[in-house]
């Protein structure tokens, strides 16, 4: 007996290098189950999906015929609770609302990004406290080649989360004549990540963690750097941005005085650079 990819899913994640997202665990439901075990059909688990295998005869043909618009629905659970920190989307298990992707209005093999909409636990028959990210539908028809020489393949891509960082820094007072300034170094980006810098005074009004931080190091001098823009998280890291430092008596270039800044974390986009005990 042969067998032959009937389709594949892939979780695609810009946020990771290779874009393989590995945060999700893949199961057919239950009327799901019972379907794939009528169809002889074999599921394979990978990293980031599955691949559903059929046995076909001498013309790449399944053994067991489909119906028109049989349905394998899949459940998605979480399995990474970093996700939600570095993706661009909106999502509230609370709510008992969780996410469906399905090929259901495609009407060719080429389209292979499945659609996004929601739905509710209770109306998919799913139970609470399972984790349960989302479900996703993949329907019998036209976009699914009924001859196995090239299976069908399916995706779901999300997106980095884009937000802008905030560097807190906290200096001795000898420093205060100082000029200080945070650089992007790295000439390959296509766009450089530029930072406006904040004074106390200017920021002291304004911004309540700035305000924490007076209190909890009266004596330290400090300044608020902002990015300009939005920078989208991503599994390595950005490296190359500098913490710039010359006295104002000086005419002299600034010096390196941190060669790579720590990122914010993913979740406040916050960093706190406590540069006293460099001094």
């Amino acid at each position: 007996m042969h067998y032959k990819q009937l389709f594949e899913l892939r979780i695609i994640h810009e946020y990771y290098l290779n874009q393989i997202c590995p945060d999700f665990s893949i199961e057919p439901t239950r009327e799901c189950q019972k379907i794939l075990s009528g169809h002889r059909l074999i599921v394979k688990n990978q990293v980031n999906g599955i691949v559903v295998i059929a046995s076909v005869n001498s013309e790449s043909k399944p053994w067991i015929e489909f119906a028109e618009n049989l349905q394998f629905s899949f459940i998605l659970k979480l399995k990474n609770k970093e996700f939600i920190n570095f993706t661009e989307i909106d999502w509230k298990p609370v709510d008992n609302v969780i996410y469906q992707f399905s090929n259901k209005n495609h009407t060719n093999i080429e389209l292979s990004d499945l659609e996004i909409t929601q739905t509710k636990l209770s109306d998919r028959k799913l139970l609470r406290g399972e984790n349960i990210f989302g479900i996703v539908d993949i329907y019998n028809h036209s976009s699914i080649s009924q001859i196995l020489n090239q299976g069908s393949e399916y995706k779901i891509t999300f997106k980095a989360k884009k937000q802008q960082w905030y560097y807190y820094l906290l200096t001795d007072s000898e420093t205060n004549g100082n000029e200080f300034l945070i650089k992007d170094k790295d000439t390959s980006r296509k766009t450089e990540i530029k930072f406006t810098k904040f004074t106390s005074d200017e920021a002291e009004k304004t911004d309540p963690i700035f305000s924490l931080l007076k209190q909890q190091f009266p004596q330290a001098q400090q300044y608020l750097f902002i990015s300009d823009s939005e920078i989208a998280c991503q599994e390595a890291g950005i490296k190359n941005i500098q913490l710039l430092k010359k006295k104002n008596s000086e005419s002299s270039n600034p010096t390196v005085w941190i060669e790579h800044l720590p990122n914010p974390p993913n979740y406040n986009r916050i960093q706190v650079i406590n540069a006293l005990k460099y001094l």
